[in-house]
């Protein structure tokens, strides 16, 4: 049995391409959640992690942050998250499955890129 190439190079490439712009589709839908039916940015937060783990080009970091890692719901603010802060680190808490989230004082706000 022969072990030669198992594809085309280009075609990998072409496919992660492909995953990013989906994912950055995805993305327009979580930043503006609230012109969005629930079903609707539910179903975009779930597909942006299955396509980031599928294709392994992971979240953005500024998304990151806004999927919950437990049920891979969007958290927006008041009505699927509650955050606080103490001390300067910033505590989201998942209403729907209940995990927290703790980020540092060090933590920047924006990344850039």
């Amino acid at each position: 049995m022969a072990r030669g190439r198992r594809g085309r190079p280009r075609a990998a490439g072409l496919r992660r391409n492909r995953a990013t712009e989906a994912s950055k589709q995805l993305s327009e839908i979580l930043e503006d959640p609230w012109s969005h039916t629930d079903s609707t940015v539910d179903g975009a937060a779930k597909q942006m992690w299955l396509i980031g783990r599928r294709h392994r080009i992971g979240l953005h970091p500024n998304h990151r942050v806004w999927i919950c890692r437990g049920c891979k719901a969007p958290l927006r603010p008041g009505i699927t998250a509650r955050i606080r802060i103490r001390h300067g680190c910033r505590i989201t808490t998942c209403k729907r499955c209940g995990r927290i989230s703790r980020r540092g004082p060090n933590f920047p706000n924006e990344v850039n890129e």
